[in-house]
């Protein structure tokens, strides 16, 4: 398969950042979208041809140089793998979770795959997974819009070429001035200031308890995913804009309190609280549609006890993270990865280098809690002879968290997925969360 748009380069310090974690624990990436209609591998297979020739990022693998570095390639990747099971309806799942914890052939590529999950003639999920390194929640929605498009084009019989992207840089290239050099490393000081302050004022974040430890290597994420419908979305955003909040920030404080009440503790605790940035827009020149990491983390860390009222904490929430936001924080995320990047360069990318950068990554985050929220998808529903009916996602975690959410809107319809680490939590108690979190949401919004 020929293509012109190559890429040739060296990791960035954030997409080395995910290969390492990849060593000790698995940090795929997986789409989901339930479609009813025809949907077949025969039509699959092409359309994946077509995003693959698309995204460059599509036809890499990523080679090791030496000590410390490693290369993404373009050299003779083979055509993105397609898998199709029959299934019931919620088998998708276990294909899920099984496709979070299955690692990718770096060193020959491809870096993504598809699974047909066929639960009847006119009722299937379509998986996309993918690793870390190449993207995120919002590049798996684009790679999710073209595949669709380019199904429904293979269906009609038309011919489907979808527009070549050019191969971008890494996120570092496209820094603003201001967040590079000393303005950049300034930044980064005064953010470490703050959060060591709140650690020193508040004391260690607090996280769900553990029902067993375990080392990275051997956790596996388990999915619990809940779908909101049209109605429920719609009161919650009207609920939330009158509360002076979000949709984001409602989310996020149902998950702080359903943690604060599975701790049965009722005092006062801090929470560290990590919800991803999208930087495209920021980027100098901003970067388009294409896959790739260009996401970081906005960090604050909140204090919460069982009993606190929702929608204040819903609003401290959602201007703790907007304020992050404008200081330029999820910049600092990028630099503290070149910083953890240079522990590889003492210890190598071997075992040991790999489980220092672990074991310091997680110091960094306290494990804190994840709420990943990539808001309303554009994609159009109706796509030839299918359609479709929802999209979400989910993500497997590492040592830098042990358990998070991941919320994704198509047409005023939410999934809200939570995963945690497996046996750090067992299903149940991820589930007994989930339930809890969905509960208090539910209650703020009708109270």
């Amino acid at each position: 398969m020929a293509h012109d748009s190559t890429i040739e380069r060296k990791l960035s310090p954030s997409e080395k950042l995910w290969w390492v974690i990849d060593q000790e624990c698995r940090s795929n990436f997986v789409m989901h979208s339930h479609v009813t209609g025809s949907i077949t591998e025969d039509v699959l297979r092409p359309s994946l041809d077509a995003i693959q020739a698309r995204h460059p990022l599509l036809r890499v693998c990523i080679k090791r140089d030496g000590w410390n570095s490693l290369s993404f390639r373009t050299s003779s990747v083979p055509s993105l793998p397609l898998r199709v099971v029959e299934g019931e309806s919620n088998s998708w799942i276990e294909e899920a979770e099984r496709e979070l914890y299955e690692g990718f052939s770096v060193e020959e590529g491809p870096l993504a795959r598809c699974t047909l999950v066929r639960h009847s003639r006119q009722d299937n999920t379509v998986l996309l997974a993918f690793h870390h390194a190449i993207g995120d929640g919002v590049s798996g929605s684009f790679l999710m819009r073209d595949l669709f498009q380019a199904a429904a084009l293979v269906f009609s019989g038309k011919k489907c070429d979808l527009q070549p992207l050019e191969a971008k840089r890494e996120m570092n290239a496209y820094f603003p001035d201001w967040a590079l050099g000393l303005s950049g490393r300034w930044r980064s000081m005064k953010f470490g200031g703050r959060m060591l302050g709140a650690v020193l004022r508040y004391g260690k974040p607090a996280m769900p308890t553990f029902d067993l430890k375990a080392p990275p290597k051997d956790r596996r994420a388990r999915i619990v995913a809940h779908c909101l419908d049209p109605d429920f979305v719609d009161r919650l955003h009207t609920r939330a804009n009158k509360e002076g909040t979000t949709i984001h920030g409602a989310m996020l404080a149902a998950q702080i309190l359903a943690i604060s009440h599975n701790r049965e503790d009722s005092k006062e605790r801090p929470y560290f609280i990590g919800s991803p940035v999208n930087l495209r827009k920021k980027l100098n020149p901003p970067v388009g549609e294409d896959i790739g990491f260009f996401v970081t983390i906005g960090a604050s860390i909140t204090l919460a006890k069982p009993d606190t009222d929702f929608w204040p904490l819903a609003k401290v929430v959602r201007e703790s993270l907007w304020d992050c936001v404008e200081r330029g924080e999820p910049f600092v995320y990028v630099i503290q990865h070149l910083d953890l990047s240079r522990i590889t360069s003492l210890f190598g990318l071997g075992l040991i280098g790999r489980r220092v950068f672990a074991r310091v990554g997680a110091s960094m985050t306290f494990g804190g809690l994840v709420f990943s929220n990539i808001g309303k998808v554009d994609i159009e529903n109706h796509q030839g002879p299918f359609t479709i009916e929802d999209l979400g996602f989910a993500a497997s975690l590492s040592s830098f968290s042990h358990f998070a959410a991941f919320a994704a809107t198509i047409r005023r319809q939410s999934t809200w997925n939570f995963v945690g680490m497996e046996p750090l939590f067992k299903k149940e108690h991820t589930q007994r969360i989930a339930a809890t979190a969905l509960e208090i949401l539910t209650r703020a919004v009708e109270k």
